[in-house]
């Protein structure tokens, strides 16, 4: 356990969740907008182009989150919240208690009290489709924001803003490999919730990353973006591999736990390598202390806001891209105490 590891960090941008916790977009969904990806790297450009020039007056929007009492949702919801403020625009806000049936139900409901429109954050991308396509047959149009849709369903939605998750993965993965250097070591993974399109494609991502190496991942647990649980399966790691080399957890609520279960049993982080992702200020002190190698900034509160922009936009005839691509920042040791705080949630 007591291995002693490269202090190599990769320092480099990610074009990149949620959240929370916290999201991605498919495959296709990218190669349809590639153009648009160029050209609205940061999700702020959707709003630098100009405001919502349309009325907003009456407009009732419904927003169903995946689950309001994971932290990077609340930053997430925040941006929506503020948006909605300044365009005067009354919320239906339902949160999914991370139940898949529960979110189905919400948007079916929304779609019944006849909407304007649906900012969806959602618990499962692949079983929402049904309830999605039915608001696109009834003229209701879906913005997909933080966590995307499965690419079966992308024909119903009309936008994604977000992370390109299976980047984040990859970053998360070349991280590790330098870290580690040739000799490589087992790795875990400390997912998100399963059936988000975060928790998909940050795995898939990183074991991309780290094929052909000597990297070994040996193991991949849950942690539902909740800390406390994160910490009990750090423990159950530590105890099945004490020999474990690195960690890549898929965000920084669950780094906190993931942490604090090294700390009890008596592990640092010149023991294990740990790489995150979110960009709290928890995260960020993780890295200033040492305690992890690197975490990444998603820009929470501006998918929140342009998600709405983006569907006001689209509910009001104007011509909006299928993806709005985060801009995501890497934070290591070599650029931490320079970071504007403001940008961390």
């Amino acid at each position: 356990m007591k291995k002693k590891l490269l202090s190599v960090l990769m320092c480099a941008t990610m074009v990149t969740g949620l959240l929370a916790g916290c999201a991605s977009a498919p495959k296709d969904t990218a190669e349809k907008s590639t153009a648009a990806a160029s050209n609205t790297a940061d999700t702020k450009s959707a709003e630098a182009s100009g405001e919502t020039k349309s009325t907003t007056a009456n407009l009732k929007i419904g927003v169903a989150y995946c689950q309001l009492s994971a932290p990077a949702v609340k930053v997430f919801a925040q941006g929506i919240q503020e948006k909605a403020k300044e365009l005067g625009i009354e919320l239906i806000e339902l949160d999914g208690g991370w139940d898949p049936s529960k979110q189905t139900d919400q948007i079916n409901s929304l779609v019944s009290q006849k909407v304007d429109g649906i900012v969806l954050n959602p618990v499962d991308g692949t079983s929402i489709i049904p309830a999605v396509k039915a608001a696109h047959e009834a003229g209701v149009p879906v913005v997909m924001g933080a966590m995307n849709i499965d690419e079966s369903g992308s024909e119903y939605i009309t936008s994604f803003v977000g992370a390109d998750d299976e980047d984040v993965g990859k970053s998360a993965g070349e991280m590790l490999k330098k870290a580690l250097g040739e000799k490589g070591g087992k790795v875990a993974i400390v997912e998100g919730s399963a059936g988000t399109s975060a928790q998909i494609l940050r795995t898939k991502g990183f074991e991309e990353a780290v094929a052909g190496s000597n990297i070994e991942i040996v193991t991949k647990l849950a942690g539902d973006y909740d800390k406390a649980k994160a910490m009990t399966v750090t423990e159950d790691i530590l105890t099945k591999f004490p020999d474990i080399a690195g960690i890549w957890v898929h965000d920084d609520t669950m780094c906190v736990g993931v942490v604090q279960a090294m700390k009890s049993m008596g592990v640092t982080g010149k023991d294990v390598a740990v790489v995150s992702y979110n960009g709290s200020k928890a995260g960020a002190d993780m890295v200033k202390s040492g305690e992890i190698i690197a975490t990444s900034v998603q820009p929470l509160v501006e998918e929140g806001r342009t998600s709405l922009d983006v569907l006001v936009k689209a509910i009001n005839g104007e011509k909006v891209e299928s993806w709005y691509k985060d801009k995501i920042d890497l934070l290591d040791s070599t650029n931490v105490n320079d970071y504007d705080p403001s940008l961390l949630w």
